[in-house]
């Protein structure tokens, strides 16, 4: 059999592999993309939040109250009945002065049960039926004054049992009875801290005394025996106080032509309005302002001092950083030019369009916004024009579009490019500013700008 067998070689056929081609493809775009993003110059953006600016200076107020120090009538160890800020009758019990620790230690160690006398209840009977008819359901402070109402007759009756118990322990176990129970000469509010700022009156006021630094502030309570005359409290006998400002020249003229002022206490934030009087001290030739109040006094009964935001021009609008904003080219064109489209209510211009073959001018009606005018002049986009354009009016006057003026903006990013937004600045300081809200053609709340105006070209996509 002959082997004479032929094998015939066909060449192979060359196919294309779809997904070699579509991921070199996608790698090549992203490699574009990355080179981009490394390459170009970032935009930040910022989005616009609601400001709010007290265009007057924070002053750090003096505060006066009329308070009385009182010093002990004996020597002793102190024991005090009511706490710091405690409201107190007059002839109700404070302190106590006890030579030795032996008879406190003997009352205060008892288990013996308290029982009210006729008297005692009565007192308690006046408290809840004067809290019944001053009650409202408008002012809560009625409930905190029966509280302590309540509180100082309990205390008196617990003084009143202490010290015939200390006279019975006397009687029993032999030791002299030396505790002794110091009542209030007024009414008032009790304090335990004193700073030599008590005997100040406004005539008596210099700027030496606003510096907190030399501020010292004295604690009176002690565990250790106290000699005769030593400060053991201080009594706030008025619900009147006042806080001492001292004015700047501007603030002055400011502040001369009124009689009540709005302000907020930075220290708590609270807000409230007031009458105020300007006065000038002749040992320094200074302005000062005294805010007078009637109520509120316990709540700062631990201040000295007091931070002051006066509330005389207030700015509250969108809060934008400076860094974002820039300045516009707009035509000047005189008011009588624009119209409205003759198929909307669109309001624009007539330009005028010279046909190159007929050599005739045909009119055109271009929608353009105002985004500002005066007494005599709109403000148009110098985008919507070419240079020295001429526009006709209704009835047939020609204008020329040459002249320019600037206008104060940023650049709104919200749809992915750059566009111009007009902005009314009402206050401003070294890093931001607070503008109008209401400016036709301008920004709104929580719209997106570029935080660097630098770094953006008008209507040039940046996403």
């Amino acid at each position: 059999m002959s082997k004479n067998t032929r094998v015939v070689k066909f060449k192979r056929r060359r196919t294309i592999n779809i997904g070699i081609i579509i991921f070199l493809i996608l790698f090549i775009y992203i490699t574009i993309n990355i080179y981009i993003y490394f390459t170009k110059e970032h935009i930040s953006i910022y989005e616009v939040q609601e400001g709010y600016n007290t265009m007057d200076s924070q002053i750090t107020g003096l505060v006066l109250r009329d308070e009385q120090i009182v010093t002990t009538e004996k020597a002793g160890y102190v024991y005090y009945f009511q706490k710091e800020g405690a409201r107190v009758a007059k002839s109700s019990s404070v302190y106590s002065i006890d030579d030795s620790t032996n008879i406190m230690d003997y009352i205060t160690s008892s288990d013996d049960i308290m029982t009210l006398s006729s008297d005692n209840s009565k007192q308690f009977q006046y408290e809840i039926k004067k809290y019944h008819s001053l009650y409202s359901d408008y002012d809560f402070s009625y409930v905190y004054d029966f509280r302590a109402d309540v509180e100082s007759t309990m205390i008196d009756i617990l003084n009143d049992t202490m010290i015939e118990k200390g006279m019975q322990i006397g009687e029993d176990t032999g030791f002299q009875f030396t505790y002794e129970v110091f009542r209030s000469n007024t009414s008032g509010i009790v304090s335990y801290n004193m700073d030599n700022y008590e005997n100040i009156t406004k005539d008596l006021i210099t700027k030496d005394m606003f510096d907190i630094k030399n501020y010292q502030n004295t604690a009176l309570r002690t565990s250790d025996m106290v000699s005769i005359n030593t400060p053991v409290y201080k009594l706030v006998t008025s619900e009147l106080w006042s806080i001492i400002l001292p004015l700047t020249n501007e603030q002055y003229e400011k502040l001369q032509n009124k009689d009540r002022v709005d302000f907020t206490i930075l220290n708590d934030g609270f807000v409230t309005s007031a009458p105020f009087t300007i006065f000038t001290n002749p040992l320094d030739s200074s302005y000062y302002a005294e805010i007078t109040m009637d109520r509120h006094m316990s709540n700062y009964l631990d201040y000295r001092f007091v931070d002051i935001e006066l509330h005389l021009e207030n700015a509250q609008g969108l809060k934008i950083p400076l860094s974002a904003i820039t300045t516009k080219d707009f035509y000047l064109v005189p008011l009588s030019y624009f119209t409205e489209g003759g198929n909307s209510n669109e309001q624009g211009l007539i330009r005028e369009e010279y046909d190159k073959d007929t050599g005739d001018v045909k009119l055109i009606f271009v929608p353009a916004d105002i985004y500002n005018q005066d007494d005599i002049y709109g403000y148009v986009d110098t985008n919507q024009f070419s240079p020295n354009t001429w526009i006709q009016s209704t009835d047939g006057n020609r204008y020329q579009l040459t002249t320019t003026d600037k206008l104060t903006g940023v650049f709104n990013v919200n749809m992915g490019y750059a566009v111009f937004k007009r902005i009314e600045t009402l206050y401003q300081n070294e890093a931001y500013c607070i503008v109008d809200k209401n400016t036709s053609y301008g920004l709104s709340l929580y719209d997106h700008i570029a935080l660097d105006s630098n770094t953006v070209v008008e209507q040039k996509i940046i996403y």
